[in-house]
């Protein structure tokens, strides 16, 4: 007889066991995520439409600005400082003061409250009516700061350059005294270097053979016309002589001497071609001298070359007859005056300059070459135009700039063009008008509070939030 086993009852299952054996779903964190976000977007959506349909909506929530581009005001608008007043069309009450939501700053309130969207406390944000780009600042931190302000005046502005040069002898005033026939220096009348001789004062003697020997044949030649009673033939061989005697230098007067005298001179002067002061003596008594050797200068200082440094920038006015006024420390409180008659083509790469030169006379000989001098050149006169001190202008790689005091402790900086600049003043073609108040001091740090301003008030006016950085939430953590 068989007997069936007595049957077990299978043991209940708990629940949680079998959950905690079931496979994990790899993408359960993703989905989770997705959810969350889905969720906020949700929350984000009913409260936009709660806030555009609440029937106050044109007075309490400013219209969300689009992305603007840079440069069209959008950021502008967004921060308060659109050109119809920004936030102030939202002050209803004209306290001066809006709320405005941190998280969301198209939502603004003229009375405290809370954010629709976020839920968070709406903040005060005063309300100036400013145009764009204008910084308060308050008159504590003005004085702290130092700030100074010039008014833009009209004016003509004269172009000047403050430079230095050197004084140099003029080529045209050098003359080189050579021989045109060689010989030995016999009697040296000039002994000092920087003596100054007149023009036809004796310079030195020279003994020269081969003038001798023309001497010698001019007096044979005259005897044999007075032989021959004349004659074309006698007639020139006197010429010859003569022609000779004049092309080693003699002159009519010392050939006429010896023809009437019958006698030969063995030495001949030399005299001085000009008046001026001997320069580069390069002989001695005794020495031999060949034809065309320089044997010293004779140079004229009774006008002087000063060649002054021009820098770059300044070539494109200073040209032919530019006035010149030069002192030197030589003669304090004495101005020389002049005119710049020529402009060398040349740049020294090196210092980036020019040369021009200026004649300047020297009345008694006081001015040597060699001399340093101060020169102050004076340009043509601008045209009539706004001007404002050089050291109001804020320059940067953009371009250039000026601060304006709009008062009340307002500033703004405005964009200008520029033109001519002189003695600390600048010329503005545009950008300012007469009576306009510019900033000349501090005008660095009001230039940075304005960027800084804007640079804000753009990142204000970016719709939406960086999710990925929300406080709390991590999206890459999975779910729990």
């Amino acid at each position: 007889m068989i007997t069936d086993a007595p049957s077990v009852a299978p043991e209940a299952t708990d629940p949680a066991d079998a959950y905690a054996d079931a496979p994990r779903d790899p993408n359960r964190p993703r989905r989770a995520r997705w959810v969350m976000l889905a969720l906020l977007a949700l929350v984000v959506a009913v409260g936009l439409t709660w806030a555009l349909t609440r029937g106050d909506s044109s007075d309490a929530v400013a219209e969300a600005p689009p992305a603007a581009a840079p440069g069209d005001g959008g950021a502008a608008d967004a921060s308060g400082d659109g050109p119809q007043g920004g936030l102030a069309q939202f002050d209803l009450n004209g306290d001066g003061v809006v709320y405005q939501s941190g998280m969301h700053p198209w939502i603004v309130e003229d009375e405290p409250g809370t954010c629709p969207i976020c839920g968070m406390d709406l903040e005060p944000v005063p309300v100036s009516g400013a145009p764009a780009g204008t910084v308060e600042i308050d008159p504590v931190t003005l004085q702290n700061i130092g700030v100074r302000t010039a008014v833009v005046q009209e004016r003509q502005l004269e172009r000047t350059l403050r430079t230095t040069g050197t004084f140099e002898a003029r080529d045209a005033a050098r003359e080189t005294v050579t021989l045109r026939v060689g010989g030995f220096v016999e009697n040296l009348y000039v002994d000092t270097e920087g003596q100054r001789v007149r023009q036809g004062q004796p310079l030195l003697e020279i003994y020269s053979p081969e003038l001798v020997s023309t001497q010698q044949e001019l007096l044979l030649a005259v005897r044999n016309r007075e032989l021959l009673g004349g004659g074309d033939g006698a007639d020139r061989l006197v010429e010859a002589a003569r022609t000779r005697l004049r092309l080693f230098g003699l002159g009519a007067g010392q050939i006429s001497v010896v023809e009437r005298s019958g006698m030969i001179r063995e030495r001949i002067t030399l005299f001085a071609p000009a008046s001026g002061t001997v320069q580069n003596r390069r002989i001695v008594e005794g020495m031999q001298a060949a034809p065309g050797q320089p044997l010293m200068d004779i140079v004229d200082f009774g006008s002087l070359y000063l060649q002054v440094d021009v820098p770059e920038r300044d070539l494109g006015w200073v040209r032919t007859g530019t006035r010149g006024v030069v002192t030197l420390a030589a003669f304090p409180g004495e101005e020389l005056r002049g005119r710049v008659d020529y402009v060398y083509d040349t740049l020294d790469p090196a210092t980036r300059t020019g040369t021009a030169r200026i004649t300047v006379p020297n009345a008694g000989g006081r001015l040597r070459p060699g001399m340093f001098a101060t020169a102050t050149l004076y340009g043509d006169l601008s045209e009539v135009g706004p001007v404002v001190p050089a050291e109001a202008v804020v320059r940067d790689g953009d371009g250039a700039a000026v601060i304006l005091a709009l008062g009340e402790g307002r500033f703004r900086p405005q964009p200008v063009t520029l033109g001519e600049e002189a003695n600390g003043l600048v010329r503005v073609l545009s950008g300012v008008e007469p009576g306009d108040r510019v900033v000349t001091s501090a005008q660095f740090l009001i230039d940075s509070e304005a960027r800084l301003a804007a640079s804000l008030g753009a990142m204000q006016s970016m719709p939406g939030m960086d999710m990925g950085e929300s406080e709390g939430m991590d999206m890459d953590q999975p779910a729990q």
